[in-house]
Formats: C-alpha cells, sequence, structure tokens
C-alpha cells in the first residue's frame, strides 16, 4: 500500500501517525500524488483510527462509523474494533458482490480495493480512568480477520525503513510526546527514501484523562523542528 501509518503505546499514551500521500496508478508505472488525504480519525474519546489504502473508501467508511457511534454508548478500543470489522464487512459486501478478496493469477475477476485499519486505543470500564491499551489492524486482504499488536506497535503502507527505525529507536516506556516525535520522524525519513509516502504529517494523541487529541498543523511543524534540529546534531557526531 502506498503510504504509511503507525500506531505507538508509551508511557501515558498512545500514539497515531500518518502520512498524507495518495498515489494514483499503478506504482510500477507513472503515477499521479495527492497530498491532502486524511488518514488519521478521533472515533471517540479514547479510541484513534487510521487507514491505509483506498482513501476515498476510508472517508466513507469514516462516515459510517461516526453515524453509528452518534447515538450509541458504546466506547473503548475492543468495542469498537468490533462495530468497524462488521461494517466494513457488510460494505464491502455490499459494494463489491462477487469481487476476488486477493488477485488470482491469470483469473479476470475483478479484485476488491484493499483498505487497511489500524485502531488504537483504551479499554474503558464506566467510572475508572482507563489503563489498558490496545492496538488492532483489520485488512480487507484477511477479509477484515481482527488482529491483535501485543508488541507495542503496528504499521500499514510502505514498512521496511519504519520497521528498521522503530526496532532501532522505539521503546514501548517512552512518554506519548516523544512517540509523536518518533512517528513523525519515521514519517519522514521513509518520504525521503520512497515517493510514495509523503505529504504533511498526521498525528493523534491518546491519553487516559483527556482522551483524544489531533494535533494541529503548529504542532506538527514544531515537531518537525525538532526533529530537524536532533537530525543535524546525528550528523554532526560523525564530522558532518
Amino acid at each position: 500500500m502506498t503510504t504509511l501509518a503507525l500506531c505507538l503505546k508509551g508511557s501515558d499514551g498512545i500514539a497515531l501517525v500518518s502520512d498524507s500521500r495518495g498515489t494514483f496508478g499503478d506504482p510500477r508505472g507513472i503515477t499521479a500524488q495527492n497530498d491532502n488525504m486524511k488518514k488519521v480519525y478521533d472515533v471517540s474519546r479514547y479510541v484513534g483510527v487510521l487507514f491505509a489504502g483506498s482513501g476515498e473508501i476510508g472517508a466513507m467508511v469514516f462516515q459510517e462509523i461516526t453515524q453509528s457511534l452518534s447515538n450509541s454508548p458504546i466506547e473503548g478500543v475492543t468495542p469498537i474494533l468490533e462495530l468497524i470489522r462488521e461494517l466494513l464487512i457488510t460494505k464491502y459486501d455490499e459494494w463489491f458482490p462477487g469481487f476476488l478478496i486477493r488477485p488470482i493469477q491469470g483469473s479476470e475477476t475483478p479484485v476488491r480495493p484493499g483498505l487497511a485499519v489500524i485502531i488504537g486505543g483504551y479499554e474503558v470500564i464506566a467510572g475508572e480512568i482507563p489503563t489498558q491499551q490496545k492496538i488492532y489492524s483489520l485488512n480487507s486482504l484477511n477479509n477484515f480477520a481482527p488482529m491483535l499488536h501485543d508488541y507495542g506497535f503496528a504499521l500499514q503502507g510502505i514498512a521496511q525503513y519504519a520497521l528498521y527505525l522503530l526496532n532501532r529507536l522505539y521503546v514501548q516506556e517512552m512518554p506519548v510526546d516523544t512517540l509523536l516525535r518518533l512517528g513523525a520522524y519515521v514519517i519522514t525519513e521513509t518520504a525521503s527514501q520512497d515517493g510514495k509516502v509523503g505529504g504533511p504529517v498526521q498525528a493523534l494523541k491518546i491519553m487516559p484523562q483527556e482522551g483524544c487529541y489531533l494535533l494541529s498543523e503548529d504542532d506538527i511543524n514544531t515537531i518537525n523542528e525538532t526533529n530537524n534540529t536532533r537530525r543535524n546534531d546525528l550528523r554532526s557526531l560523525f564530522g558532518g
């Protein structure tokens, strides 16, 4: 998938970070780009969602999610995962009847558009401050079977550079503000190597008392400036 989205658990919160690039056309040939795709959403007070793949379908799904939650008491990452999964299966069966889930070599049957969803947040018990963090993902290639990420983070999209950087730098005990800087760094470093990732960074943090906070453009600019300073400091260590 021509994007990069990641969710990171931390000591005091969860960070969801994404690029904003949409790529149109076969990536093996000439493509066009749009750097205004929204991929990070707060769907409830304690749950955020990242979309990778078909951005337009992701936007439609988000509308369906907000409509389903608008008059519902549902809260918490696992109940919302179940709602999103049921909605995705229903909508894909409605929109793409007879389409293949995965491509089959030599088959002329159309394949469903690819869509991956990362769902991160807190489990919620009424009257208690949330403490349990969870990250799930759903993918159209697996007919949206739920996948639990119990190693601290989840990735979708162009993952090879991100996996390397996270394996070197990520620690689950990091505070959420550090994770936001790390997430933005992973996005921009990947974008410097692969043109299928790019555009402005989007980010959301979730904290146990405050809930979801969607970072502003100014917030992102401050993070990028800090990362640039640290990148230069690192270069100077090697005499650059």
